[in-house]
């Protein structure tokens, strides 16, 4: 009897594993289906920054998009929000040139969301953003001891998807940065 009740155990275990081990899989495919979602839409706002038409009305990037895995319905509605942005803009000149004009004044704003991000997620900056990074902490600091609320997204997952929902264009060197935050946000799913 003790035999049966040992190996009953040791499959529980066994199979509790893999369920958590399939959990932690499917969140983490999530976050590549977000990843790959915001690269879409970073490369539909390159082509309006630069000027450029979409290839076939956008069907190709209707394509890449379809070949996508869906995202949780509110994280879907505010990616497809950023791509249709960029569409519209690319199938309309009067409308690019104020869509780019917001993707270039929100560029400083996401680069300091990233160091937010990194900060939320403890991820080391870059040594030239380190004097922006004290000055961030000593706000937060000063915000929590006036107990002041923070507008906006408080978690790191909420700031995440609140930056690839936001048009923009990024250097290669915070795109390093924001696929460092995925691969941190990835792990502890």
């Amino acid at each position: 009897m003790r035999g049966i009740e040992t190996r009953f155990k040791k499959a529980q275990t066994a199979v509790d594993a893999m369920l958590a081990e399939r959990a932690r899989a499917q969140k983490a495919a999530v976050w590549t289906t977000l990843a790959a979602k915001e690269q879409v839409c970073e490369e539909l706002d390159g082509l309006v920054r630069a000027g450029n038409a979409a290839p076939d009305s956008g069907t190709a990037w209707q394509d890449k998009w379809a070949a996508l895995a869906a995202l949780p319905d509110a994280w879907e509605k505010k990616m497809l929000a950023r791509r249709d942005g960029a569409l519209s803009a690319l199938a309309d000149p009067t409308q690019a040139a104020g869509y780019s004009a917001s993707i270039e004044h929100g560029n400083d704003g996401r680069r300091e969301r990233l160091l937010e991000l990194e900060l939320a997620l403890g991820l080391d900056s870059p040594a030239e953003l380190q004097q922006q990074r004290l000055a961030l902490q000593v706000k937060q600091l000063r915000d929590r001891f006036k107990n002041e609320a923070t507008t906006g997204a408080n978690t790191p997952v909420e700031r995440l998807l609140a930056w690839c929902a936001e048009p923009g264009v990024t250097d290669a060197s915070d795109r390093q940065r924001l696929q460092r935050i995925f691969a941190k946000v990835t792990a502890k799913a």
